[in-house]
């Protein structure tokens, strides 16, 4: 037998962690016992080892968790996801990110969170072309970016040491990037009481991001929405984008309550 494509391979295991994921959300919500690995790859008709090994994955990446009986629900990421993927939000987002990408002259970028990435949902650029090339669905690191930083911004030094357990830092980002869970922390401890992260070289040489938190009705942050162009064009203009980013995050968290209601 021919092994499949790298492609279908991803779309087949893709198709597999959303089986998982709904069958977990609907054993949750039926009020029944929740699926241990064993007995969820019963129910589906998957083979134990692969049940097994996504699940893991799935847990990883804070889609699902572990109770200590060993059964499975569903985790925060994927509440914050399933938040940020409102397509109410996503149309709504469109102008805002617009406005503030010719309002700064720069790339304006709305994105959540997934583990330890940070994956894009929507950009726009002040010109047709911009100097650095984004697609919907990039994933960047999110101990070396601005929206990666304030997306953690109500972590503790502790929670990001315990995200970042097992991982390398040194090596990716640019000149500034953190090299540690401390340095990521005490980067957030800096930035925290500006209400804005100010990434300057933290993903690439030159390139300056400015990001604050997109909260729902309960404080949480689900999103983060983010300026970034050269650091000679945007320093001077920081006050300004620091006001701008604040309210447009507000009104795209009420945004997400009006479409969510």
């Amino acid at each position: 037998m021919t092994a499949n494509p790298p492609k279908t391979q991803a779309a087949s295991s893709l198709r597999t962690g959303l089986r998982i994921i709904n069958a977990v959300l609907e054993r949750e919500t039926s009020g029944r016992t929740g699926f241990n690995v064993a007995r969820l790859a019963q129910e589906m008709g998957i083979d134990p080892s692969k049940a097994s090994r996504m699940t893991q994955e799935l847990c990883d990446r804070e889609f699902l968790e572990r109770r200590e009986d060993s059964t499975l629900r569903v985790a925060a990421g994927f509440h914050e996801l399933a938040r940020a993927l409102n397509h109410g939000l996503l149309r709504g987002s469109r102008p805002v990110l617009r406005r503030l990408a010719i309002e700064h002259g720069a790339g304006a970028r709305l994105s959540v969170r997934d583990g330890v990435l940070v994956r894009l949902l929507r950009a726009e650029a002040a010109a047709a072309t911009e100097p650095w090339p984004v697609r919907v669905g990039l994933v960047t690191p999110c101990w070396c970016t601005g929206a990666g930083r304030a997306l953690l911004l109500d972590h503790s030094g502790e929670e990001i040491a315990e995200l970042l357990r097992g991982y390398e830092l040194i090596g990716v980002g640019g000149p500034n990037a953190a090299h540690s869970a401390a340095e990521v922390a005490a980067a957030n401890d800096r930035d925290r009481p500006g209400g804005m992260i100010a990434a300057h070289g933290e993903f690439e040489h030159g390139v300056t991001e400015y990001a604050v938190p997109v909260r729902d009705g309960q404080g949480r942050i689900f999103a983060a929405l983010a300026v970034l162009g050269r650091h000679t064009d945007l320093k001077p203009r920081e006050e300004a984008i620091r006001a701008d980013l604040t309210a447009s995050a507000s009104s795209l968290g009420r945004l997400m309550e009006d479409t969510t209601a």
